[in-house]
């Protein structure tokens, strides 16, 4: 092959490279259209079906759906993500404030089954910026997100224990002290042992079994059993910490 041929080969290919790059181009913006198009028709939908939507829970799931492919907020009405909190938020404790509580809300409601409704304040505010990536909500946002869904009595809300690790009850529960003391002994690591509460506590036996089985109940505690090491007791919503 000459000089000739790789050179024609090589304007050939160069040229086909430009071509691709700019058909790809042209799907972008074509794409872009598209979705500005389906915003404004989403937009012009829910201002008419709106109120009777968030009145049907399947048609406001269905809705969610949609809206989370098209990436926008799941809320009905909500079209842009807000980055932080206006003026106006900060002195009323809503708008962003509401908008960042029902993603924590959502996201509670999600892990209930998983951590029996409890999750460490420190494991929520990485979950919250994970559902928001590039954006960063402050610990302090949070917690006020937190505080606005309590006072509206939507949870019962944040907790500090003993150890100072700070827990979200996002489903009613009636934790009793005994209940506090285990939660805080397993918050340093997650899990907790028979062996570790008799040597922690002044407990009986049975009191600690007791205290055990009704975090296993409410599903805060899972028991995982191995030879080598006997009964251990895993807490879910204390293991982001």
């Amino acid at each position: 092959m000459g000089l000739r041929e790789i050179e024609r080969r090589l304007r050939k290919k160069s040229a086909f490279q430009r071509k691709e790059g700019e058909l790809m181009i042209t799907e972008l913006e074509g794409m872009i259209e598209n979705m500005e198009l389906l915003r404004d028709q989403l937009k012009k939908f829910e201002k008419t079906f709106g109120k009777q939507i968030k009145n049907e829970k399947e048609y406001y799931e269905k809705l969610g759906e949609l809206r989370e492919n098209l990436g926008f907020p799941e809320e009905v009405g909500v079209y842009e993500w807000k980055d932080s909190p206006s003026f106006k938020d900060r002195l009323t404790g809503k708008g962003f404030y509401h908008q960042i509580g029902l993603e924590l809300l959502q996201m509670g409601q999600a892990l209930k089954e998983e951590t029996g409704g409890i999750i460490s304040l420190a494991d929520a505010i990485i979950r919250i910026n994970k559902i928001r990536p590039g954006k960063i909500i402050s610990a302090k946002d949070t917690v006020r997100a937190l505080s606005h869904l309590e006072k509206e009595g939507v949870i019962p809300g944040i907790k500090e224990l003993e150890s100072g690790v700070k827990i979200i009850e996002f489903v009613p529960s009636e934790l009793s002290d005994d209940h506090d003391v285990v939660l805080s002994i397993a918050s340093r690591k997650g899990h907790v042992t028979i062996e570790e509460l008799l040597m922690k506590t002044s407990w009986s036996p049975e009191r600690i079994q007791r205290t055990i089985d009704a975090l296993v109940d409410t599903g805060m505690a899972r028991k995982d059993e191995s030879y080598a090491e006997g009964s251990k007791y895993w807490f879910p919503g204390l293991m982001g910490f």
